[in-house]
């Protein structure tokens, strides 16, 4: 079964690369307020000695949903229909808990602390997909590895 919208397998490692590599630079962005110098963003208005917005954050954002696009929508290296079947029971699963997710954090969470958690919720259904659909292969295996024997 061909999906144009899958692309080459070699493509996972790459964004498992980009992943993790924006992820930790996210991480220092958030825990210790790192900022790539000469990342600023100048208001027009008031010129570089005014307002400047450093964005590293975007950058780290930008990165990490990169890196787990690419790893979600990666060949696997025999692509069939099962598989297919296995992306597609992946997916609803994980629109299913994000909004759950979402509809729990809707009614728990208030002002800043919700704006900071909804952000990163974007990343809630790639991360589901990856979780259920490896899962759903490492059984697969572990299945075909028990009949061989």
């Amino acid at each position: 079964m061909n999906n144009s919208l899958l692309i080459h397998n070699k493509y996972k490692v790459i964004g498992w690369v980009i992943f993790l590599a924006f992820g930790i630079l996210g991480l220092s962005c958030v825990i210790t307020e790192f900022k790539i110098p000469g990342f600023q963003l100048y208001s027009p208005d008031e010129g570089p000695a005014g307002s400047d917005y450093n964005l590293t954050n975007e950058f780290a954002m930008l990165g990490i949903t990169l890196g787990l696009l690419m790893i979600v929508f990666a060949r696997e290296k025999i692509e069939d229909e099962y598989i297919s079947m296995l992306r597609l029971k992946s997916l609803q699963w994980a629109v299913l808990i994000n909004y759950i997710i979402l509809i729990i954090i809707n009614f728990s969470l208030y002002g800043l602390s919700y704006v900071f958690i909804i952000t990163y919720n974007i990343w809630t259904l790639l991360f589901v997909f990856i979780l259920k659909f490896y899962w759903n292969l490492y059984q697969l295996k572990r299945e075909g590895a028990k009949n061989e024997k």
